[in-house]
């Protein structure tokens, strides 16, 4: 028998999914408490094990590792170190501008950009198509239409993440299923596993963090220096319809 096979009839004997359009109470409490614990961290450091998921035209999937390594102050600067055998990229916000640098190649483009960190997230993502990874812990509890979006949540169980004790929950919205594991003790994520479910191939995007709550990096930490021999290139504004 396949394995995977083997992995599907494991789970179904260890859940049982409730009616579609159902959202357990439980859930969206865990999902409160944690928003409030991310609220209420003045900055953080946060290191994940991420794959991505690449569907080809025949309808393969591959699957590619990564790791990430993200530094936040709040309101106004981060820093994130996007690093993979296939491409690595770091991104900086502060003092007025976003820097997207390419290390291997030693290009780098920044544009101005103003505002708080959820300002900078929104205006990257109309202005110039830019999705940052993991980007929505930055903000998460402030999006007040989040809960609008859920169409439904539940609790799975308890599982052990890199010993840690975890609660798994999953929960539904459009063109998105999402899965979220709560370390018990800090109330703060421990994994998620997004899938695309608009399309029908689903790929999916998964990350295993580390957190370091107690970090303080302050926006000097954080903000770009060229390096040496770097070349400025320009970053594509969408919204004068340029193309990308």
């Amino acid at each position: 028998m396949p394995l995977a096979l083997l992995g599907a009839s494991t789970v179904h004997a260890q859940t049982a999914a409730p009616a579609a359009g159902v959202v357990e109470p439980a859930a969206m409490d865990a999902m409160d408490k944690m928003s409030a614990k991310l609220i209420a961290l003045p900055g953080f450091a946060l290191k994940a094990d991420v794959t991505t998921e690449v569907v080809l035209d025949t309808g393969q999937k591959l699957q590619f590792t990564g790791a990430l390594d993200i530094q936040v102050h709040k309101p106004d600067a981060f820093k994130i170190v996007a690093t993979s055998d296939i491409q690595n990229r770091e991104y900086y916000f502060g003092g007025g501008k976003f820097t997207v640098l390419a290390p291997r190649l030693n290009y780098y483009a920044s544009v101005p950009v103003t505002g708080s960190i959820g300002q900078s997230l929104d205006s990257l993502r109309t202005t110039y198509g830019i999705e940052l990874p993991l980007a929505d812990l930055f903000t998460w509890g402030t999006d007040q239409t989040l809960r609008s979006r859920i169409k439904s949540g539940y609790v799975i169980r308890p599982e052990t993440i890199d010993g840690r004790t975890c609660t798994h929950y999953a929960f539904r919205q459009e063109k998105v299923d999402w899965q979220i594991w709560i370390e018990d003790s800090s109330q703060l994520p421990c994994k998620m596993v997004i899938t695309d479910t608009n399309d029908p191939s689903m790929p999916q995007y998964s990350a295993l963090m580390r957190w370091d709550g107690s970090a303080r990096p302050s926006a000097a930490d954080l903000a770009f220096t060229a390096p040496a021999g770097a070349n400025p290139i320009r970053m594509v504004d969408l919204s004068k319809g340029e193309a990308k």
